[in-house]
């Protein structure tokens, strides 16, 4: 019981430091890179900053505002409440494979809260491949995300049985 709460204090500590940390770094380019954008390694990499009014990858930009924002809401909605009911019926799992759930949620909570005070999601980090090739810009909570997908991947085994298990005890109930 003791281990077990340890360990879930430990993840929601990496998924509130994540949100935190993700949240301040946008405060930080809204109040520095307005109106600018800073070369950090010339012809590679700039910080830019971006009001994404979208979701990721710029889906959804060219759905009309009354259908988007309420379309993002609920699929924010959906997916924080999949993750959570994930992580309640893994809970007892080993910590490693719980880590990646949490880092996800930690972006996905950064990016949650930047459009519920803003209403768009600040995004900074611009890769580029001198003036030819751009990738879109993205933020911390981005790569929270992605990281905890990755982690997620490299355990793939582990997650498949869990997941495969999960979802068939649900629909054979």
């Amino acid at each position: 019981m003791k281990k077990n709460l340890v360990k879930f204090l430990i993840l929601t500590s990496v998924m509130i430091s994540g949100c935190s940390f993700d949240l301040k770094t946008k405060d930080i380019a809204q109040d520095e890179l307005k109106e600018k954008s800073v070369a950090v390694i010339d012809n590679y990499f700039n910080l830019t900053y971006v009001e994404n009014d979208a979701v990721a990858f710029g889906f959804l930009q060219n759905v009309s505002t009354k259908i988007r924002i309420p379309l993002i809401l609920l699929l924010t909605i959906f997916t924080t409440f999949l993750g959570f009911f994930i992580i309640w019926k893994i809970r007892n799992k080993p910590f490693r494979i719980l880590l990646p759930l949490f880092i996800i949620l930690a972006g996905a909570y950064g990016n949650i809260v930047d459009r519920a005070i803003h209403g768009f999601v600040t995004d900074f980090i611009h890769l580029h491949y001198y003036n030819q090739y751009h990738f879109y810009v993205f933020n911390v909570a981005d790569m929270l995300v992605n990281i905890g997908l990755f982690l997620a991947l490299i355990q793939y085994k582990d997650f498949k049985i869990i997941l495969d298990h999960l979802f068939k005890k649900q629909i054979n109930l």
